[in-house]
């Protein structure tokens, strides 16, 4: 793993989207997969700020949700794909059409989330995949578990996670309880791995993450030690239990 730290938040944002620049700019039709939540808005509006102060195009660009929320659809001002298209979607010029996310509201579940594994197979996976990473160590909606699952799924959500989320919510009572979720194995199949965090509240886990050695089911960060190109970027307060 490659470690950058940062001295804030901004710093974070804008090295990471300008990691992703120069991958677009490698290969304007980059397969990615995108994270939503607190931490990647910085990065998102800087690749759409990009888009308009670099003069580039990201109409060839496919991008994937990396999970979406069961019961809230395309519309839904919480929902995750909606997320990704207030950030950036709406502010470049992405090819809707090139852009994915399951039917969260599909009669089987399962097999929707087979078949987004199919979408993603079809588009020869991820180029790129820029990650968040939960304070209990998920990545995705992949939760701590003994076992997980290696391919897109249906995903129980971890009361830390819904506690976690809750904020985006009126209430606790209004976050889903499951989601659709890339599998460890979709994303370890990415070729690049971008992963960011900050602030404190992250400091325990990038810890962890950094003293780890071993594969531990129950911390899914830790699969990340497997693949070959991994770059986390974190600010000051996110390291500062780093050492």
């Amino acid at each position: 793993m490659e470690w950058i730290v940062t001295k804030d938040y901004k710093s974070m944002s804008d090295t990471a989207a300008d990691m992703i620049v120069e991958e677009i700019k490698k290969n304007q039709h980059l397969c990615i997969a995108l994270p939503t939540g607190g931490t990647p808005i910085g990065t998102l509006e800087n690749l759409a700020a990009a888009y308009n102060e670099r003069n580039l195009d990201y109409s060839k660009l496919r991008c994937f949700n990396i999970d979406e929320y069961v019961s809230l659809g395309k519309d839904h001002e919480q929902g995750y794909y909606y997320f990704l298209n207030n950030h950036l979607y709406s502010k470049t010029n992405i090819d809707l059409s090139k852009t994915y996310v399951p039917d969260v509201f599909a009669k089987d579940l399962e097999f929707e989330a087979e078949l987004y594994e199919g979408m993603i197979q079809e588009n020869g996976y991820f180029n790129l995949i820029l990650l968040g990473i939960g304070e209990d160590g998920h990545i995705g909606f992949n939760e701590p578990s003994i076992v997980h699952e290696a391919i897109c799924h249906v995903a129980d959500l971890d009361n830390s996670t819904i506690d976690a989320n809750a904020r985006f919510f009126e209430n606790k009572t209004e976050v889903p309880k499951q989601a659709i979720t890339l599998g460890i194995g979709t994303i370890l199949k990415a070729k690049k791995i971008i992963l960011i965090a900050n602030g404190k509240k992250k400091s325990d886990v990038i810890k962890k993450l950094a003293i780890t050695n071993e594969i531990d089911p129950k911390f899914p960060a830790s699969f990340l030690l497997t693949h070959p190109d991994v770059t986390i970027i974190c600010d000051k307060e996110a390291v500062s239990c780093k050492e």
